[in-house]
């Protein structure tokens, strides 16, 4: 399993509100917290504002957003077209495993195709980011932009909306996985690329930190070929070795995508 450093944890003001959320966090599994700074201060830290919740590791600060999903989701409900629902085939009523969670944003895109009939389970093995995601998205109301163009306020609206239809559980998906029974789930989806994260992303270089940078074990693949009814998917760089590695067979597309994904259809 893997295993945080400590964290400060503190919240700027005593508010019955931020002592309650600061209560919440203190009781999620995994979680190494601390209220004492360690020297020189070099201890990342979760600070709970009345402005929502920030982890800080030195000089970068983390604040729980959508990112790319909100304009993603604005091309969908323009008719647009996202690879990534092409590659997992997500429809009305249908369920998800993302196995590496992260900070949910394919997940917000599957809880959205899915519907209020549909279900979306994230797994995250780092318990801060699983924390840190589960708060933010119960707290999606507080992140909503006032978009005067009302295509943006539909946006904002559906993704908050699919933000509650996500269930998120800290482990290890390989574990979690072997415990389902077979074709009990349509798609398992894999994106294990926080080990290769981008330089030039200012909303993922944070996340690398607690991030699980191994690569993907074909013994994952092959249970979530066995507990998947349709597909498994997996998204890695383009070039990537791991395709051919685990298995999967490239959907083409994406000309000028950094990235690729991969299908084995069960």
């Amino acid at each position: 399993m893997l295993k945080d450093i400590p964290i400060l944890i503190k919240i700027t003001h005593t508010d019955p509100e931020l002592l309650s959320r600061l209560a919440w966090f203190q009781q999620q599994p995994g979680c190494s917290w601390t209220v004492i700074q360690g020297r020189g201060g070099e201890l990342p830290e979760l600070t709970i504002t009345r402005r929502g919740v920030f982890l800080t590791s030195g000089s970068k600060q983390l604040s729980f957003h959508p990112n790319m999903a909100i304009i993603r989701l604005l091309n969908l409900l323009r008719g647009g077209f996202d690879r990534y629902l092409e590659a997992t085939q997500l429809k009305e009523g249908g369920s998800l495993i993302d196995a590496t969670l992260g900070f949910g944003t394919d997940a917000l895109i599957g809880a959205w195709a899915v519907g209020e009939k549909g279900s979306v389970l994230g797994i995250e093995q780092s318990p801060i980011l699983a924390a840190f995601v589960k708060d933010g998205l119960s707290h999606f109301d507080e992140i909503i932009r006032k978009a005067h163009n009302k295509d943006k306020q539909d946006t904002w609206s559906a993704l908050a909306r699919a933000s509650q239809k996500i269930e998120v559980r800290w482990g290890e998906h390989l574990e979690y996985l072997k415990q389902l029974p077979s074709r009990s789930v349509d798609v398992v989806y894999f994106d294990p690329m926080f080990r290769n994260t981008c330089r030039q992303s200012d909303s993922i270089v944070p996340l690398h930190r607690w991030s699980d940078h191994n690569p993907l074990n074909p013994e994952a693949v092959l249970e979530a070929c066995r507990v998947a009814r349709n597909r498994v998917v997996l998204k890695e760089r383009k070039t990537s070795p791991e395709f051919r590695r685990l298995g999967f067979d490239i959907l083409l597309g994406g000309q000028y995508s950094p990235v690729d994904y991969g299908v084995i259809l069960v």
